[in-house]
């Protein structure tokens, strides 16, 4: 059956207003159940994660916030988007809630966040980190200097959003987008990103985001990563290549590399299932008896 969930909260913090969905464990649960932050990626929102909420809600207590200016978060003032100034946003609005998490999970650009905020100390109670596709070095080459250039230009235009609204949201549009990721989404989920991509405001926090993301100091510091980092690469990836993935658990100290075949950039989309069992596999390994699941 699937489960039915209270509306997203509307919270103050860090100087935003968040739009974050919190679902808990069963009243039944003899024990408390681990905290899960799930961090969505660029351009999408908190819903990208709801088929993996309905499977992992009997197992754990869930925090999913839409990250600044996605969604139903609003924007920094000043618009800078950076992912030093975005961890510590998602820090302080967990304090705020009073959670704790013991495991995030990210996905594309919500990895980088969620690494960060390992990096940075700033959620004492994390033991590990999945990203799901994980964006976690700079674009190669000359992409890697043009980008945020032309991301920060396009920031500045007051007409560009709303020029987006209306055509990256046509049918046509959307399916060239979505097939360019290498994943294939039901229609919900294309229903999904068609409703983001008709809000200029959303667009506008997207492009802020990638006019601010530099990776280059999050890329040097992986190495003192002290927590557990399992990356799970859709191997039909458009947007990340999954041998970076690879060569990172290679790289790193305390990295898995977790190959998913015929899954592209939107895996958690694509397959919840899979990666609702590497996040109980995760707590089972990295959280030991303090999470056993005996709902059952």
């Amino acid at each position: 059956m699937t489960p039915e969930f209270a509306p997203p909260d509307t919270v103050q913090a860090a100087g935003l207003r968040w739009r974050v969905q919190r679902v808990g464990s069963p009243v039944t649960h003899p024990a408390p159940a681990p905290v899960l932050l799930l961090l969505h990626g660029t351009g999408s929102s908190l819903g990208s994660w709801r088929a993996c909420v309905e499977r992992l809600a009997p197992h754990f207590r869930l925090v999913v916030p839409d990250l600044p200016g996605h969604g139903g978060t609003s924007a920094f003032a000043d618009r800078c988007a950076s992912l030093p100034r975005m961890a510590q946003a998602i820090a302080t609005l967990l304090r705020t809630l009073e959670e704790a998490p013991a495991l995030v999970a990210g996905h594309s650009a919500g990895a980088a966040v969620a690494v960060q905020l390992a990096l940075d100390g700033q959620v004492p109670s994390l033991r590990g980190v999945l990203a799901v596709n994980g964006a976690l070095e700079p674009l190669p080459g000359l992409m890697g200097l043009v980008a945020p250039t032309a991301a920060r230009l396009a920031s500045r235009s007051s007409l560009l959003p709303d020029w987006v609204t209306r055509h990256a949201s046509q049918p046509r549009a959307l399916r060239n987008l979505i097939h360019s990721t290498g994943s294939r989404l039901d229609a919900s989920g294309v229903a999904h990103y068609r409703d983001l991509l008709s809000q200029p405001d959303h667009v506008r926090g997207v492009l802020d985001m990638l006019a601010n993301w530099r990776l280059e100091s999050l890329r040097a510091r992986l190495p003192s990563l002290q927590l557990p980092l399992w990356l799970a690469a859709g191997l039909c990836d458009r947007t990340t290549a999954p041998v970076r993935s690879l060569e990172l658990a290679r790289w790193m100290k305390r990295a898995r590399f977790i190959p998913m075949s015929g899954l592209g950039h939107l895996a958690h989309e694509e397959a919840p299932e899979q990666i609702a069992a590497l996040l109980l596999e995760m707590r089972d390994q990295l959280l030991g008896d303090t999470a056993a699941d005996t709902a059952a």
